[in-house]
């Protein structure tokens, strides 16, 4: 399944996304969805379920299903709008809480163990500095979700946004 996270408006994201269908969904991040508060039920209490009733309950199952994820964000200081970063931190709840060394690194370790592609689609002024630092945020993010890759594209205005199926 290929899901899709974006901060457009929905007038935009009805003319520049894919329809949806059984194999593709969208989801929304704005209006804001609370940011996870470490509460860690997603896994002693619901296992692999956020209890915090929005969206990011949803993006939880729906990323437990998914073989590629795009992330679509207005470009912030170097990342991602706070609104996708909010709803991107609630992921924690596909991880175990167990930690293990992954490519020298301390990381989760995964639920499902799914691996999907992530492609970042980043929109919005940026200067060189920052498309470095938003690269390395993309990297970073892409790790702990043990990605089996991921790409970062940027493009000065939504609708020159380009994002297949």
């Amino acid at each position: 399944m290929h899901l899709i996270l974006h901060d457009l408006l929905p007038a935009q994201a009805q003319r520049l996304l894919p329809p949806q269908s059984e194999t593709l969904a969208w989801l929304a991040a704005a209006p804001g969805v609370k940011p996870c508060t470490s509460c860690f039920l997603c896994w002693t209490k619901t296992p692999g379920e956020c209890v915090i009733p929005d969206r990011g309950q949803e993006f939880c199952r729906l990323l437990a299903r998914a073989d590629k994820l795009t992330i679509i964000s207005r470009r912030t200081y170097g990342g991602v709008s706070p609104d996708v970063k909010a709803i991107i931190d609630r992921h924690i709840g596909i991880m175990l809480p167990w930690f293990h060394i992954h490519k020298g690194e301390m990381r989760h370790i995964p639920r499902y163990g799914r691996r999907m592609e992530i492609a970042w689609h980043l929109y919005g002024g940026i200067t060189e500095g920052e498309r470095k630092t938003a690269r390395q945020y993309c990297a970073a993010t892409a790790r702990n979700l043990h990605a089996a890759s991921h790409v970062v594209y940027f493009c000065t205005a939504e609708d020159d946004l380009e994002v297949g199926a």
